[in-house]
C-alpha cells in the first residue's frame, strides 16, 4: 500500500497538467462547434477539403454539422492526447526507477519483482482509467454550459471507453518496450515510434474506400469517429485491444523479472 501511494504521488503533477490540458482541448472545440454552427459554414468547409486532409483530422464519414458527430471526432484529438500519456506512464512505470536509480532502495524491500511492477502498471492504470472519465466529464461540462444540446451522455461513455481500451494497449506496450530495452530512453522511443506508426496506419486506413483488415493493425482506428457519433462501439475491437493489452503486460513481466536493473 505504501508502494502505491508512493507511486501515486510521483504520477500528480503529469496527471495534473494534462488534465488541465484536455480541459481546454474539451472547451475550445465546443466552442469552436458554436460558431461553426452559428455561421452554418462547418460542411461548406469541410467539403473544400481532400480526402487526405479529413483523414488525418479523422473526419472521414463523420457529420460535422450534428453535434453527435463533432463530439465523436472531438474524441479522436482526446484519443490522440491519451494515447500518448498512456505512453509516458506505460514507460514511467518500468524505467523510473532506473532514472533516478533507485531500484537497489526497492529491492531492499521482502517484495518480489513482479510484486513491485504490478503496483507501478496498477498506479499507472488508476491515473489513465480517471483520465478518461475527466475527458468524458469535460466535454459534458462543456456542453452542458454552454447549452450546446443534451442527451450525448451515452454517445461521451462510449467515447471515454474507447479511448481507454486503445489508451490501455498503448500503456502496456510502453512498459513491455520499456522492460526490454537496455536503456530508459530507448524504451520509450520504441513507444513513440509505434504510436507514430499506428498513426500513419490509421490516415491509410481512412484513405482507403476499401481498407480490408487493414484495421486490425491500426489501434487508432478501432472506434472511428462515424462508428461513436452513430453510439456504436465494436465489441470485436474492444476485446481485441484488452487482449493485446494483456499479451504486452505478460511480457513486460517476464522480461522485467529477468532484466539487470542494476
Amino acid at each position: 500500500m505504501n508502494l502505491l501511494k508512493r507511486e501515486l504521488r510521483a504520477n500528480w503533477k503529469a496527471f495534473f497538467f494534462w488534465s488541465i490540458g484536455m480541459f481546454v482541448l474539451c472547451f475550445a472545440g465546443v466552442v469552436k462547434f458554436e460558431s461553426y454552427t452559428a455561421s452554418g459554414s462547418m460542411m461548406e468547409l469541410l467539403n473544400s477539403f481532400p480526402r487526405i486532409v479529413l483523414a488525418v483530422m479523422g473526419a472521414v464519414g463523420v457529420d460535422m454539422g450534428s453535434l453527435n458527430g463533432y463530439i465523436a471526432l472531438m474524441f479522436y484529438y482526446v484519443l490522440i492526447c491519451a494515447c500518448i500519456y498512456a505512453l509516458h506512464l506505460g514507460s514511467f512505470a518500468v524505467s523510473r526507477e532506473s532514472v533516478d536509480k533507485t531500484y537497489e532502495f526497492l529491492f531492499t524491500k521482502p517484495r518480489s519483482r513482479s510484486h513491485l511492477l504490478g503496483v507501478k502498471i496498477i498506479a499507472a492504470y488508476i491515473y489513465f482509467a480517471v483520465f478518461c472519465l475527466v475527458s468524458g466529464a469535460f466535454v459534458l461540462l462543456a456542453v452542458q454550459t454552454l447549452g450546446s444540446g443534451s442527451g450525448v451522455e451515452g454517445e461521451v461513455m462510449l467515447c471515454v471507453l474507447g479511448v481507454f481500451f486503445v489508451g490501455s494497449m498503448f500503456l502496456s506496450l510502453a512498459a513491455c518496450f520499456s522492460a526490454y530495452a537496455m536503456r530508459p530512453e530507448k524504451g520509450a522511443a520504441l513507444g513513440n515510434l509505434a504510436f507514430l506508426a499506428a498513426f500513419v496506419l490509421g490516415v491509410v486506413y481512412n484513405l482507403l474506400e476499401k481498407p480490408g483488415l487493414l484495421r486490425l493493425v491500426s489501434p487508432i482506428s478501432y472506434f472511428p469517429a462515424s462508428e461513436l457519433a452513430e453510439k456504436t462501439l465494436s465489441l470485436l475491437y474492444s476485446v481485441l485491444a484488452l487482449v493485446l493489452s494483456g499479451v504486452f503486460l505478460v511480457l513486460a513481466f517476464r522480461r522485467f523479472d529477468k532484466k539487470d536493473l542494476l
